[in-house]
């Protein structure tokens, strides 16, 4: 029954479906379901939110609920497959929906819903929404038997011209692992040229979502922003079109069969067996299709067999499964309406390897990650893995499995920072296990030193993150890391499972929360384990923002990569930060996966107005395994182990820097202090230097720019510059031989009278 529904978000039609529980043969009809998501572990959870299902799929659109990162209402938040028991599985997403202009911030008013088709056979569901001037409106269509939700968005400019928009549809999975555009890897971003296929794909062993954009010229954020290059004329109109593919497998042939379906491609297929050199049987094998060079597609067997359709055209093929080494590669030529069999029979059986990582100096244990550099690395990423580490309690202890074959891994404790990485060759071979050891020697112990390092942007495993709590603090230990750290999108979901192993191991935890409006994202910190935030960044302005943090307990809260897209800088650049700048703010980012040069710039500005905005850095890490922790961190001086408050209030003081590498002890002032000037008495500020790759350069910046840059070689060196006569601030650029550099806060300089000294 159609109900009639409005308030400030929905103003229009609604539509409440009963009799939600049942099998999935109940659910071989599409039906609508008005209120509280009925998919485990969504985030639709108002009772004005919609559900659509068929015996496929659920998706929930939120209506009621906050969308993540500060999106408008009226959008995907939850999909999920429907497991081989009937049932519905968890969300595998945080967000699919279309994107207007690349995660920019999105002024919006209103929200209408209309249910343009309500039958058994099909649901259709148009949202209307405002972004500024343009009107949004997108089209969800959910067939009964289809494993595809079809949107198509079209926008329509009422306000000025608009140019160089990046608009497109967008799939954030919800953990599992990424297939990025075949052909573009992991590439953050790229403009598209002739791609071998136009879909990205979330998966994991058990389903897989896939985004289908034929529209798409560029990709952003390893793939999962499908978007084009456009303009948007006044009274000027665009639509965009795509599907969702949602499956209950990591098996993706059906991916390739929906493509070939929508391009009306001409197909054949491929056949075949799976066996190891002793010809047993792969139980679970998979076949990997290469086009072009490029991963392109694979498939899932039983039983040791598999089957694939292909588009017309030439392949190359292997097999594998969990913890098997490849077989050989083949070439295949597919022609269309031919069926061929490629039968694999020389897979070798998976090996194990324990590695064992000491201090080379003190002989203690480390924690330690370790990367295949050469050697098998699995394109399926449940099969095997690239990238291990350490166990938490068993310290320097690893084991895992590996493919058979020659290797090459990287041990890194610290790397780059206060010890080189570490390379060792390893033979694996089939069901024996390889033992190894690795001395890693260490240059620095920046804590004896007073110096506490953190990696201050870190995900888990809420909405996009895929680590787990527990490999989190394995891979910021790992780094050389001094505190822990968790700033999950407005959530604390993970901070009393990473507090209790931090505290296991006696480090320090710093509990934040990443706030995060489409205008601008904050890491407040520390704040109470387990705080709520009582705002919502979707609708609420910057200064209740930063007020729900104070409330929190946050002592810093800082401006997290300012200049990107949705950075709070770049926003109040445009004009479209609700409430303007607020002052309050504490910290400005040095983020270490974007261009970060105009945040350098911005606070050096601040300093020069005599304004205390200090660094803070970080990775934005999401996935371990793919990403690297510690990548660049914020080094903090509190003489002794701090607690979390402590912690956070030197860096609120300027006692601190940024490096990617280089490591800076102050001699006789400290960053964020105050060095008393009096005419015609020189001053110089002494500091030691270190990096584990050689030091190349350091520059002393203030007020005016460069004031003096020395050439340094070594590991390490104790340098010393006069300070100019007036008023103002110096600063220090370290830069090593690897282009690796380190950027001090602010030593404030203050001229008075002799007699004030």
């Amino acid at each position: 029954m159609i109900k009639p529904f409005s308030n400030a978000l929905v103003t229009s039609a609604l539509i409440l479906v009963t009799g939600l529980v049942g099998t999935a043969q109940s659910y071989a009809a599409v039906s609508i379901i008005q209120g509280k998501t009925i998919i485990p572990a969504g985030n639709a959870t108002s009772d004005k939110d919609l559900t659509i299902r068929n015996d496929k799929l659920a998706f929930s659109l939120a209506l009621g609920s906050a969308p993540p990162w500060g999106v408008a209402r009226g959008c995907i938040v939850d999909i999920a497959n429907v497991t081989d028991d009937g049932t519905l599985s968890s969300d595998r997403v945080a967000f699919a929906d279309f994107i207007p202009n690349n995660w920019s911030s999105w002024p919006n008013t209103y929200q209408r819903v209309d249910i343009l088709k309500d039958t058994q056979d099909e649901a259709i569901v148009k949202i209307t929404r405002d972004f500024a001037k343009v009107v949004i409106t997108t089209v969800y269509s959910l067939e009964s038997g289809s494993d595809r939700i079809h949107v198509k968005t079209t926008m329509t400019n009422e306000g000025e011209a608009l140019t160089d928009m990046l608009s497109g549809y967008t799939l954030w999975p919800d953990g599992g692992y990424k297939f990025a555009v075949p052909g573009y890897g992991n590439n953050p971003e790229v403009v598209v040229n002739n791609p071998i296929s136009d879909r990205f794909i979330g998966y994991d062993a058990d389903w897989a979502v896939a985004l289908h954009a034929p529209y798409m010229t560029e990709l952003k954020n390893q793939s999962r922003d499908l978007y084009t290059k456009h303009n948007l004329g006044k009274s000027e109109s665009m639509s965009f079109e795509g599907d969702y593919q949602v499956l209950a497998s990591g098996d993706l042939s059906p991916v390739v069969q929906a493509e070939i379906e929508r391009k009306n491609q001409k197909a054949g297929s491929l056949t075949g067996s799976v066996k190891t050199q002793e010809g047993k049987r792969i139980v679970e094998p998979a076949v990997v299709v290469l086009k072009d060079g490029v991963p392109y597609i694979w498939v899932l067997g039983k039983n040791g067999q598999y089957s694939i359709n292909l588009p017309v055209g030439n392949y190359q093929a292997y097999a594998t499964g969990k913890g098997f080494a490849n077989s050989t590669m083949h070439d295949v030529k597919i022609t269309h309406n031919a069926s061929q069999v490629l039968s694999f029979d020389d897979l070798l059986s998976p090996g194990e390897v324990s590695i064992e990582v000491t201090d080379a100096e003190t002989k203690s244990a480390l924690d330690a990650k370790i990367q295949i550099e050469k050697g098998s690395k699995p394109l399926i990423e449940f099969f095997g893995a690239q990238t291990f580490f350490t166990e938490l309690d068993n310290i320097g202890q690893a084991n895992f499995t590996l493919a058979p074959g020659d290797y090459q891994l990287s041990i890194s404790a610290g790397g780059d920072f206060v010890a080189k990485p570490v390379l060792i060759n390893a033979s694996v071979a089939p069901n024996k296990t390889t033992h190894l050891a690795s001395a890693i020697p260490v240059s620095t112990y920046p804590t004896q030193h007073g110096w506490y390092a953190g990696d201050l942007h870190h995900h888990a495993d809420v909405m996009e993150g895929s680590t787990s709590a527990e490999y989190l603090v394995r891979s910021q230990l790992a780094a050389g890391l001094n505190v822990t750290f968790v700033s999950d999108h407005d959530s604390t979901a993970n901070h009393a499972a990473i507090k209790a192993l931090s505290d296991k191991r006696g480090v320090p935890f710093i509990p934040s929360i990443e706030i995060s409006p489409s205008w601008g994202h904050f890491n407040a910190f520390p704040i109470d384990i387990g705080a709520q935030l009582s705002v919502d960044p979707g609708i609420d302005d910057i200064h209740r923002i930063i007020k729900d943090a104070r409330r929190m307990g946050a002592t810093s809260v800082a401006s997290n990569h300012p200049y990107i897209p949705y950075g709070y800088l770049s926003s109040l650049e445009k004009n479209t930060v609700p409430g303007g700048f607020d002052p309050s703010i504490d910290l400005i980012e040095i983020n270490a996966v974007v261009d970060y040069q105009k945040a350098l710039e911005k606070a050096r500005q601040f300093w020069s107005e005599g304004l205390p905005y200090y660094y803070t850095a970080g990775t934005d890490t999401h996935d371990v395994w793919n990403e690297t922790s510690g990548l660049n961190r914020m080094f903090v001086y509190t003489a002794s182990k701090p607690d979390a408050k402590a912690f956070a209030q030197a860096m609120k003081s300027g006692h601190s820097y940024v490096s990617f590498g280089p490591i800076i002890y102050p001699k006789n002032v400290m960053f964020g202090d105050t060095l008393k000037l009096a005419e015609n008495q020189s001053q110089s500020i002494q500091f030691d230097l270190l990096s584990v790759n050689g030091l190349k350069s350091v520059q002393l910046l203030g007020n005016d720019g460069v004031i003096a840059q020395r050439t340094v070689t070594g590991e390490s060196v104790s340098v010393a510059f006069e300070v100019p006569q007036k008023s103002g601030w110096v600063s220090l650029v370290v830069e090593d031989t690897k282009a690796h550099k380190a950027f001090s806060n602010p030593i404030w300089l203050k001229m008075v009278d002799k007699t004030q000294f």
